[in-house]
């Protein structure tokens, strides 16, 4: 017994001996990794440089050598502070995003523009995100990528559904009740329920998030949230809120309220620094009822009502006033290229479009009524009965196809997506 003792002893005193020389070797050769100095088992040693005379290739490969190894130390750097930094970030929802968001490339990429399909609805509610279709109704919300693959069937809990989308987020409210909610592609991502009905929303470049309510001490509130969903501000008014709009590159946020004024109405724009909600600017126009403000850029601001298209700078100083007088709207937009307004004058229709940089560059008389009007790079796309014609404003260039009914959606500068009860059709234009 006792001679298999010290047998076992030795035994494992070799085996301690042999980790701990294998240890030492893995350590040699991860510190040789990083060894500035030739190694003379590769390739070619010092010597044989020498021998030839020439050591230039040997100084140029520890140099290289050099290099390569501070890179990897720079990645690994990388890679611990990414994580430590984003660890509450790593979740099973933000990796099956992410798997999402692969198959919605492979879909936009091999996107034929076809036709869309859904269960018939006169109370469908559209917009385009992420290149693809949310479709919002009484009854359900849905995603649609540009192939027709639904990525979310969610029950719909508003009986008036509004949809406001942005590149990473899309929000739903209910005109008709207080609520609102935000999803991405797949789920919903967040909810609140107000004191009061929510009566408008967008978003902001950043992520921001504004939404228009009121309650029992003011006619209209504004809440401003955070990419996080977290409440920043609220701003009160005695004065009702009809659109909002806001602007992350120039730092400020517009809020159009109307009021009484002077016994005939009145639109007020008050200008709100972003970040602090402070007022820089207010607009007054008397008289006239505010259809839609926005950004065309940074440097200038545009506001459309039933009587004018009104362009600011940066200053929010009036550039440009183009009226219509007794005329009926019939569609209009304000968009990152600009704005456009289609209406009715004296049995006769017109169509006109500033580009974003607030010059004028389409006004036109136009054969048929014009239903709805966008404008998107280059081009105008006005929507008639029998179809969608697009003009090239710099070249003069038009072009008709025919469609069914429904909203116009701008998708790119050669295709519009046309949203009806049952179906949405893409009209592709020759380039």
């Amino acid at each position: 017994m006792k001679k298999t003792s010290d047998k076992k002893k030795k035994d494992d005193s070799k085996n301690k001996l042999k980790d701990k020389f294998d240890l030492l070797a893995l350590a040699g050769k991860f510190g040789a990794l990083f060894n500035p100095t030739p190694q003379k088992e590769k390739v070619l040693r010092h010597e044989d440089f020498n021998a030839a005379g020439d050591t230039y290739y040997a100084s140029v490969s520890v140099g290289y050598k050099i290099i390569e190894r501070i890179l990897i130390i720079v990645l690994v750097i990388f890679l611990v502070v990414s994580l430590i930094s984003n660890f509450s970030l790593i979740t099973y929802d933000n990796f099956f995003y992410l798997l999402k968001d692969f198959s919605t490339a492979v879909d936009i990429e091999s996107s034929n523009y076809d036709t869309l399909s859904y269960s018939s609805n006169s109370r469908h509610f559209f917009s385009l995100y992420r290149e693809g279709l949310v479709m919002a109704n009484p009854s359900n919300i849905s995603v649609y990528t540009a192939t027709g693959r639904r990525t979310l069937q969610a029950t719909s809990q508003f009986s008036s559904p509004c949809v406001m989308s942005s590149n990473k987020y899309f929000l739903v409210y209910d005109t008709a009740g207080t609520s609102f909610a935000v999803y991405n592609s797949f789920s919903r991502v967040y909810a609140e329920t107000l004191d009061y009905p929510v009566t408008d929303a967008c978003f902001a470049n950043d992520g921001k998030i504004a939404i228009t309510t009121r309650d029992l001490s003011s006619r209209s509130l504004v809440h401003i949230y955070d990419d996080n969903f977290k409440r920043l501000f609220t701003v009160p008014s005695n004065k009702f809120a009809f659109d909002i709009a806001m602007s992350s590159e120039s730092n400020s946020m517009a809020i159009c309220y109307y009021d009484i004024g002077n016994g005939s109405g009145m639109t007020q724009i008050d200008i709100r620094r972003l970040s602090d909600m402070d007022r820089i600017e207010t607009i007054t126009v008397d008289g006239e009822f505010l259809l839609q403000c926005g950004y065309l850029s940074s440097d200038y601001f545009a506001i459309i009502t039933d009587r004018s298209v009104r362009i600011y700078d940066k200053y929010f100083e009036e550039i440009d006033v183009y009226e219509y007088v007794n005329a009926q709207i019939s569609g209009f937009c304000i968009n990152e290229y600009g704005a456009a307004v289609s209406y009715t004058e004296n049995s006769k229709n017109y169509a006109v479009a500033f580009d974003s940089g607030g010059k004028l560059v389409f006004d036109e008389l136009t054969d048929t009524a014009v239903n709805d009007i966008g404008i998107y790079e280059g081009f105008i796309f006005m929507r008639t009965d029998l179809g969608v014609k697009r003009v090239d404003y710099k070249a003069s260039h038009h072009q008709f196809l025919t469609s069914g009914q429904g909203k116009m959606l701008l998708y790119s500068a050669d295709t519009v997506l046309i949203c009806g009860e049952s179906k949405a059709e893409y009209l592709v234009f020759e380039e």
